[in-house]
Parts: structure tokens; C-alpha cells; sequence
């Protein structure tokens, strides 16, 4: 395959990447390897432009969708970045299929020539640490708010949160959303800003040191 711009990657960065080089008139192939196109926005209820996080994914993805000089390929992995802006993907094209068709592949390795690139793969969350913190039913944040917002499953009745950072207050909004009790919220940072917590009782300058 051939385009102008390769973009790795349907997150926020990813979409808004693809659709200002699509509106521009390139060739862009979309490729993330996820089953469905948008990322984290996929697991967010925030808003950007006055709607939620996935509504506005979902918006975009349909423009791109339109758009004739546009490939989208979910369920794809770029494995390899090599001479001359050459790509190696693989394409999970049945592997999700219950009664697979006997007129297809499992698995399509594609090689993409693209005159451009945009690594638009997002970021994982790295855990704080502390004792304990492998036990069952401690999880990163960004786990629990996958859970609750995008698949509807409570991690449990009651949480705490512990972060360092303002994101922790939004996983405790989104839990206390959907009926999940959250005993506090503990914020290492000793001077951080008064942020919106849902009603949870806020701890400033604090650590778990165990579980």
C-alpha cells in the first residue's frame, strides 16, 4: 500500500493528525491495533468541544470514513519502521471471527510506503509503587475508568484513589458516577491545586506505603 501520510495510532493526536492531512487532500492510512478506531477516547467521558470524549471520536472517525483517499484499519499492528519510510502492519482480519470465512486470511501482513509518518501511539500509564500494590484489586486508573466507561463493570463497591497527578481526580469523578464509593482521594503532591473530586474526601501531600 501507498499514501502520503501513515499515521500510527486513532487516538486524539492520531485523529486530529489524520483529519487536517485528509481535509489537505493526502492520501492517509489510519492503522491501530485495537478493534475499534479511537483510543483512550474510547474509555473517557470528558468532553472536547462541548461533547463527550467518544462522541467526538466517533464524529471524526465517520468524516474520515467519507473521505475516498482515506483507509482506517483497525486491528492493526505496525511492527516495523525501516529504509525509505517502509512499514511492515499485520492485520488481524479473522482472528475475531466465531465461523471465520474460508475466502479470507487469519492474519494480512502489509507492507506501507509512505512519504510521511506520525507516531500517534498514545502513552501507558506507569504505576506508583508501594507495598502491596500487586495485590488483587489494585489496578492503574486508567484501568478502572476502561472498566466503568467502556465496558460498564464495576472493579468493586468502594476505592480509593491514589495519584499524583490531576487525572487522579477524574477516575474518582467517573467511579462516584456510577455508584462506586470512593473513600478518598490521596494526592502525593503536598501543594496541588483544589480540583473537582466528585465529593470524595481529598488527602494532600500523602502516600500509601502499604495494603
Amino acid at each position: 500500500a501507498h499514501c502520503d501520510v501513515l499515521v500510527v495510532g486513532s487516538g486524539p493526536a492520531g485523529l486530529m493528525a489524520a483529519l487536517n492531512a485528509a481535509r489537505a487532500g493526502a492520501r492517509v492510512i489510519v492503522a491501530d491495533e485495537g478493534p475499534v478506531m479511537g483510543g483512550s477516547l474510547n474509555n473517557e467521558v470528558e468532553e472536547i468541544g462541548g461533547e463527550a470524549g467518544r462522541d467526538w471520536a466517533a464524529g471524526v472517525i465517520a468524516e474520515l470514513s467519507a473521505m475516498a483517499e482515506v483507509t482506517l484499519m483497525p486491528r492493526t499492528t505496525v511492527f516495523g519502521w525501516y529504509d525509505d519510510n517502509y512499514f511492515g502492519a499485520l492485520e488481524r482480519v479473522q482472528k475475531h471471527v466465531a465461523e471465520p470465512s474460508h475466502d479470507a486470511p487469519a492474519e494480512r501482513v502489509w507492507r506501507i510506503l509512505a512519504k510521511r509518518a506520525i507516531m500517534a501511539t498514545g502513552a501507558e500509564e506507569r504505576p506508583l509503587v508501594f507495598g502491596g500494590n500487586d495485590r488483587p484489586g489494585v489496578m492503574t486508573a486508567s484501568a478502572v475508568r476502561t472498566y466503568v466507561n467502556r465496558f460498564a463493570v464495576a472493579h468493586g463497591r468502594s476505592g480509593v484513589v491514589f495519584t499524583n497527578n490531576d487525572s487522579g481526580y477524574r477516575t474518582a469523578r467517573d467511579l462516584i458516577a456510577n455508584g462506586i464509593e470512593v473513600r478518598a482521594v490521596i494526592d502525593g503532591r503536598p501543594d496541588a491545586p483544589d480540583v473537582d473530586a466528585g465529593g470524595a474526601p481529598v488527602v494532600k501531600g500523602a502516600v500509601i506505603s502499604d495494603v
